[in-house]
């Protein structure tokens, strides 16, 4: 059977994620062309005290690199523009921008467009004025590319709070209303640093998470359904499926070349495991816009110089009767699963902690978090049971196929036990939980 568009419709909203492998069948069938190809990353956080191999900025120069020589080996043999959706320094001092242009000089090629976003660590030290200076551009344009058209629009202060685009809600509406009348059927970029409140994955404003929405531009942008909007600002990785959200418009989170945020959406207190590494965070977008309209958006990580097995179709983003990324995900997810004999391993035990390996469980899209709950395994002994959380390494371009964790604040000669489940990213746990024993040692 083809994988046609109404077999793709199905399968996504039965699976929410798919893998690369299956939207490229889909594109192959579907002989559609790429007409505009462009990159977006955001929030390198150029320090003018970092050295010059300095992690993010070997991630910028390795990401045009690649841009550079991927381009040339396709049918589509171009990339049109580099969009940096801001916090591209970590001041806005003018030696970390100039730092930044630097590499984009010594990089780029020249037929390729740079849209530069300012992101509020850019008016922390800095201005407006002097990214304009330093970057030749207009912090607040609109441009067209290949006939598509590019909003980009700059916070007023670096205050990083509701108001800081209340300045330019006019403008942006003007332009946005001259977009939608030039090109109709097609979809509408909005290049922002901040993101709407309540859309892609962190920008919810939850006990616990440092704030990343905002509703300065509601009842402007909600306003025109073409609307893709490129996003930065909360760090959260891009392999997380709700990096793309879907509702009155489109979203789409760009991630970090700098380090990643994780969000505990208001449910307290996470821990790391062993290896799990927020500075590994390299991955960079790659929108393939075709002639139907269509978007195809890979991930590439620049750490291990390749692409994730994850891509993103906006199938039809001007009509939402085609969107997929919408909220009904976190109902109809399916939930994620142990592979069958799974149990966690006692690693080592102390007198006061113990160390146990989690298997990885399975799912559609990613297990983000583990909750291991810890109880003495007597139960007369009558303490309340301990709840822990742990992330995973669902970001990661290898996840481990154990993690390992910690356990502190134990009794010494104590048997406890340990009950494990695993919870995705559409917040659905295991339907059960994995446990094991363990007796920590005599002081």
């Amino acid at each position: 059977m083809s994988v046609n568009r109404r077999v793709f419709l199905k399968s996504a909203a039965a699976m929410l994620c798919l893998p690369a492998g299956l939207i490229q069948k889909v594109k192959a069938e579907s002989k559609g062309k790429v007409v505009l190809r462009f990159a977006a990353m955001s929030d390198l956080h150029f320090d003018k005290d970092d050295a010059p191999d300095a992690p993010q900025r070997i991630r910028l120069a390795k990401a045009i690199r690649m841009m550079n020589s991927y381009a040339p080996r396709q049918e589509y043999p171009a990339f049109d523009a580099l969009l940096a959706v801001g916090d591209l320094s970590d001041h806005g001092w003018a030696e970390e921008l100039t730092a930044f242009r630097d590499i984009l000089d010594r990089e780029m090629r020249p037929e390729t467009t740079r849209v530069l976003c300012v992101g509020n660590h850019e008016l922390y030290e800095g201005s407006q004025a002097l990214f304009e200076e330093i970057f030749s551009t207009e912090v607040n344009r609109h441009i067209v590319l290949n006939g598509y058209h590019f909003i980009i629009i700059a916070p007023e202060t670096g205050n990083c709070e509701e108001g800081d685009y209340a300045y330019i809600r006019g403008w942006f509406a003007s332009e946005l209303k001259k977009a939608s009348e030039d090109t109709p059927d097609r979809p509408i970029f909005v290049v922002q640093h901040y993101n709407v409140y309540n859309t892609t994955w962190g920008s919810a404003d939850l006990p616990g998470d440092f704030p990343c929405g905002v509703r300065d531009l509601l009842g402007v942008i909600d306003r025109y359904p073409q609307v893709v909007h490129i996003t930065g600002h909360t760090h959260a990785p891009t392999f997380h499926p709700r990096s793309v959200w879907q509702g009155t418009f489109t979203s789409v989170g760009t991630g970090s070349l700098c380090d990643y945020s994780l969000f505990s959406e208001g449910i307290g207190e996470f821990r790391r495991p062993e290896g799990v590494d927020d500075n590994q965070a390299g991955t960079f977008l790659i929108f393939e816009v075709y002639d139907d309209q269509s978007i195809v958006i890979k991930l590439y990580d620049t750490i291990s110089d390749s692409f994730l097995d994850r891509e993103y179709l906006l199938i039809d983003p001007c009509h939402p009767d085609a969107y997929i990324y919408t909220d009904k995900r976190l109902d109809t997810a399916a939930a994620p699963f142990w592979p069958e004999g799974a149990h966690p391993e006692v690693v080592k035990t102390n007198a006061d902690s113990a160390e146990i390996a989690i298997p990885a469980a399975r799912d559609d899209s990613c297990v983000t978090y583990y909750t291991v709950t810890v109880e003495k395994a007597d139960p007369s002994e009558g303490d309340s049971p301990r709840v822990l959380r742990f992330w995973s390494d669902f970001f990661m371009k290898n996840p481990a196929p154990r993690l390992k964790v910690s356990i502190d604040q134990l009794a010494a000669g104590t048997a406890y036990r340990v009950r494990v489940a695993g919870t995705n990213a559409f917040k659905k746990p295991t339907p059960t939980e994995i446990e094991t024993e363990f007796t920590t040692a005599k002081s």
